[in-house]
């Protein structure tokens, strides 16, 4: 019998585990492939809702799950998450070996653990690199996880040539479109909770925020000129809100979230499984906040978006993205202004969209998979 390939996908979240799932589904239904999910971050947190049971409904194995007892508070309980992540992987490094890990991203919890298995010679894939979100520490993680990775699944043909102008070899560089924009077409809607379905079609706003760490801008007072904007339309259209991740102070997001959602017209929802927040958003009128899903996956849902500040600066963006900084007169008239499309065409062109993305990542892994990378990584010099 042929060795079967050990390969890997690392998830810290809800958000990253819903863009691959597709893409991981190929994975798992390969014969030649012994894949499972190493799981930590959020997934395993009461308080973000504990997103694993999302994982195993889905029927993956799960091969290692680490709590990170996450704390937000400060950048100093960040590390500290960061410091369990690189002890826990590291030691798990050190006994179980991959074929292959994959990677997406920016999270500080995927940095820990792509430092413990490239200090452990495992392969690693990078999705999403090459980006750039100058508003948070994103940035230079996204970045950092690059240069540890041999293989980059990049979005657009920008960040490709971002990726390969960092020094990594072209040959190991491929433009595959993101997942989460081909997501959006293929909603099962047996999956979308009922809570959701009930909502009213373009009678609702749906707001992802999330704190910039960047930046010295007062949390507490963003958050609530973002709460008084959308006052400004509550009376006439329902306010979803949706939790916010686990960055440094998301706290403060939270606790406002909760508390604004005791208002009349005003819902909340801590996690919502991948299908049931792309049918939300498809059917809003409008995604307001500063979550990367504004920039990648609303066009393809054919859902405007108000992207606030400076979280997301420096993304490649649609034609449906509006751009504002978190300013209540401003955000308002953006909401005013999207109000104002609804029953208007509207062509939405999205720049991260390729067809049969999941598909095509599947198949390049396969490929990978069987390349000889015995040989430790060289820097490649663009025009040597």
């Amino acid at each position: 019998m042929e060795k079967k390939y050990k390969v890997a996908y690392a998830t810290g979240s809800r958000a990253d585990y819903g863009i691959v799932r597709n893409f991981l589904f190929y994975l798992n239904n390969d014969e030649e492939i012994d894949f499972s999910l190493l799981v930590t971050g959020t997934h395993m947190d009461e308080k973000f809702g504990k997103t694993v049971s999302v994982i195993e409904k889905d029927g993956f194995k799960i091969d290692l799950g680490v709590d990170l007892k996450l704390n937000t508070q400060s950048t100093a309980d960040v590390l500290e998450s960061m410091a369990v992540a690189v002890r826990e992987f590291g030691n798990y490094f050190e006994n179980n070996k991959y074929d292959l890990l994959i990677v997406l991203g920016d999270r500080y919890e995927m940095v820990a653990v792509t430092l413990a298995a490239a200090m452990q010679k495992i392969p690693i894939l990078h999705l999403h690199g090459g980006e750039v979100t100058y508003g948070n520490y994103d940035e230079f993680i996204r970045h950092c996880i690059t240069k540890m990775s041999r293989f980059h699944f990049a979005s657009t043909e920008v960040y490709k040539n971002r990726i390969i102008q960092m020094g990594e070899n072209p040959e190991n560089v491929f433009n595959m479109g993101a997942l989460g924009a081909e997501n959006c077409t293929q909603i099962d809607a047996d999956a979308v909770c009922e809570q959701v379905k009930r909502l009213p079609e373009k009678k609702y706003f749906v707001t992802a925020f999330h704190p910039e760490t960047l930046t010295d801008i007062d949390l507490v007072e963003q958050t609530e000129i973002v709460i008084r904007a959308l006052k400004t339309v509550s009376k006439q259209y329902k306010i979803v809100l949706i939790g916010t991740n686990a960055d440094t102070k998301s706290n403060i997001i939270r606790d406002e979230w909760i508390e604004f959602a005791k208002s009349e017209n005003v819902s909340y929802f801590e996690n919502l499984n991948p299908d049931s927040y792309l049918y939300l958003v498809k059917n809003s009128i409008c995604l307001v906040g500063n979550s990367s899903s504004g920039i990648i996956e609303a066009p393809s849902l054919l859902t405007y978006s108000i992207n606030i500040g400076d979280r997301q600066k420096g993304r490649v963006r649609a034609n449906s993205v509006i751009d504002t900084v978190c300013d209540e007169e401003k955000i308002a008239d953006a909401l005013k202004s999207v109000i104002q499309k609804i029953g208007l065409k509207t062509e939405f062109v999205n720049p991260y969209y390729q067809e049969n993305t999941a598909l095509r990542c599947y198949l390049k892994t396969k490929e990978l998979l069987k390349k000889d990378i015995s040989a430790p990584k060289e820097f490649f010099d663009i025009g040597k």
